[in-house]
């Protein structure tokens, strides 16, 4: 049967890089058809509801710098917004640390002695500078000095991608730590360097009905405008003819029926390691063997109800021990009030674990893995015993688990020249835009992702006016807006 003729411009993933295109094309009256693999749009940004409260997938605080990003997320959301107050811990050796951290708190918790070494440390990466770090471990040294990095990198940043931080690149920490982040609120305080930067905000604006609520409203945005939204359809080939993408085919994962479709233009945000396994004929051995090359990590979210309110005041925590190995920690009663039912008596609580496939837990049963955070919440005391009476407090009294494959792309090993290999056979596509943290890998915050989307709808217009592997990697896309 041949191909059904379209006209539309195929966006494929319904993520915030592809409803971000969806919905600039619309608003050039440009027919789109978005084909997402789940039955619900918004990929790593989606909510959930679930017995009255509605969870995110961790958290997804709305602040940017992106004009165009700002510009969307108040045409979509209007009113539907909520002002947050923001508190953020980071647990290091039994004692919780605000970020950005305070030089007073610092000195007290950890003592003079562990300053002084701290100021000592930075002080000789200045007397002997290394200007030309080979990984991230060497580039936060030299930055921030090596006990800044072992007390408040280390250990964290091994913990979510699984290896050491000298196997990972340089450009991994200079996307995230380059508007200072949590490296730049501890050298502020505790050396008095100057500068804000967007993590250090202490408020942010936040959809009333938890972050899915921005992609939900899309959306309804694009089926008012008689947009196709194909919902549980994956793609399984895309076929070429050498310089352009010719049709595509779909199944729907329910009946498994499989449908062609000619294609004139397409935005993929799929990971790029599947994409390449679809195309037809196959890529190149050589690209083939590069895409094999490319690593991404899992992340495994579990959630726990646990029967006390104000369990914690943190919107979340980040969990630098060693000794367990949750990551991150977050308090969604501290979020949006209207993301928990009326007369709520429970705290909804997200444990986020990071894993490669093979690692056992991965494998772990939901028991299993509700009952490892639940036990790790009390080791480091966020939920406790009763000492004196043997009894537990703060009881989980339901929990569920969500795993999420390829979540993080990681910076490691000839990544570079793999992903440079794979850009220069896809460049060749004349029709094909590759958008997101997946479908471009780069570990890409939510706002530039939306961005992504943004510039590949204006590509659609205006071919080859915005190079999309620049965005997150190039100065050029970092244009600031003032927040009203």
């Amino acid at each position: 049967m041949p191909p059904e003729s379209s006209a539309s411009v195929h966006i494929l993933g319904a993520g915030p890089a592809g409803l971000a295109a969806a919905y600039t094309l619309t608003k050039k009256q440009q027919k789109v058809t978005i084909i997402e693999r789940d039955r619900r749009v918004g990929g790593l940004a989606k909510s959930i509801n679930y017995q009255g409260f509605i969870l995110d997938y961790g958290p997804h605080r709305f602040f940017t710098k992106l004009k165009p990003v700002l510009e969307l997320w108040h045409e979509v959301l209007g009113s539907e917004q909520v002002t947050i107050d923001r508190l953020t811990r980071i647990y290091y050796r039994e004692k919780y640390f605000r970020y950005p951290i305070r030089s007073r708190e610092v000195m007290i918790s950890l003592g003079m002695a562990e300053t002084l070494r701290i100021l000592w440390s930075y002080l000789q990466t200045k007397l002997f500078p290394n200007d030309n770090p080979q990984n991230f471990a060497e580039w936060v040294t030299a930055k921030f000095g090596q006990r800044l990095f072992e007390i408040f990198f280390e250990g964290y940043t091994e913990k979510l991608w699984g290896i050491k931080c000298s196997e990972i690149s340089t450009e991994w920490a200079s996307q995230r730590i380059r508007g200072l982040s949590l490296s730049g609120a501890i050298r502020k305080a505790l050396l008095g360097s100057g500068g804000g930067a967007k993590n250090m905000i202490d408020q942010f604006q936040f959809p009333r009905l938890g972050s899915g609520q921005l992609y939900d409203r899309i959306e309804a945005n694009l089926r008012d405008h008689d947009q196709t939204v194909m919902l549980g359809a994956e793609v399984v080939k895309l076929h070429h003819n050498g310089v352009k993408v010719t049709y595509i085919v779909t199944r729907d994962r329910e009946s498994g029926i499989e449908t062609e479709y000619e294609c004139d233009r397409i935005i993929s945000s799929i990971p790029i390691t599947i994409l390449l396994q679809q195309m037809e004929p196959p890529p190149p051995p050589r690209v083939i063997e590069a895409a094999r090359s490319l690593i991404f990590r899992n992340t495994i979210l579990v959630y726990l109800f646990i029967d006390q309110l104000d369990l914690f005041p943190d919107n979340w925590l980040y969990i630098n021990d060693p000794a367990v190995l949750v990551g991150r920690v977050t308090n969604f009663a501290n979020w949006s009030p209207e993301m928990l039912p009326t007369n709520a008596n429970q705290t909804p609580i997200c444990c986020e674990y990071w894993c490669n496939f093979n690692d056992p837990i991965w494998q772990e049963s939901e028991a299993s893995l509700i009952d490892r955070a639940t036990q790790e919440l009390r080791q480091i005391k966020l939920i406790q015993n009763d000492q004196l009476n043997n009894q537990l407090n703060n009881q989980v009294t339901d929990g569920f688990v969500m795993r999420l494959p390829r979540t993080y792309p990681v910076y490691t090993g000839n990544y570079k020249e793999a992903l440079a290999t794979i850009q220069n056979y896809l460049d060749r596509f004349a029709n094909l835009q590759l958008i997101g943290r997946y479908g471009a890998f780069k570990y890409n915050n939510q706002d530039h992702s939306l961005l992504m989307g943004i510039l590949a709808a204006e590509n659609v217009i205006n071919p080859n006016k915005h190079n999309l592997w620049s965005v997150n990697s190039d100065s050029e896309y970092q244009e600031a807006a003032n927040e009203t």
